[in-house]
């Protein structure tokens, strides 16, 4: 759906609402960081954002606008990454410390490491007993200790 006039997307809510007319908003991990600008919606609809300092756009954020009745909905963007795992957890902390150590984002579960796609990671990554693999998959990185939220 496309409107004419000028959308500006001003906070968060709480629940989404039941009727109204959602936009689609599909971003990076690196752009979710973003709170202000100007966007495109997955429909190209242009729209600005003027989000309050502090907060973050998380996959599934519901936001609202200067139109009554019209919503963004936040969508995390699938991405390229590399799936690190290890059948030994010391190489797999040792892995994270190295990474760490770069300022490369990443993304820790249970058994696994997850990066962005890059081939000078990749190249260092064949340095530990590490087993990678190139996956598809949206990025929720750890946040810093020195972030601000």
């Amino acid at each position: 759906m496309r409107m004419n006039k000028q959308i500006v997307v001003t906070d968060w809510i709480k629940e989404k609402p039941r009727l109204g007319t959602f936009l689609k908003l599909t971003l990076s991990s690196d752009e979710r960081r973003i709170l202000r600008g100007k966007r495109l919606t997955d429909c190209d609809q242009e729209i600005i954002l003027q989000l309050p300092r502090g907060g973050k756009l998380n996959d599934g954020d519901i936001l609202s606008t200067n139109e009554s009745n019209f919503y963004v909905e936040i969508i995390a963007k699938t991405e390229s990454l590399i799936e690190i795992s290890s059948k030994s957890k010391l190489e797999l902390i040792k892995t994270a410390y190295h990474l760490g150590n770069r300022h490369v984002e990443v993304e820790i579960e249970k058994d696994i490491l997850l990066t962005k796609g890059d081939y000078v990671i990749e190249n260092m990554l064949k340095n530990f007993n590490v087993d990678i693999v190139n996956i598809q998959k949206k990025f929720f990185p750890e946040r810093g200790a020195h972030s601000h939220e």
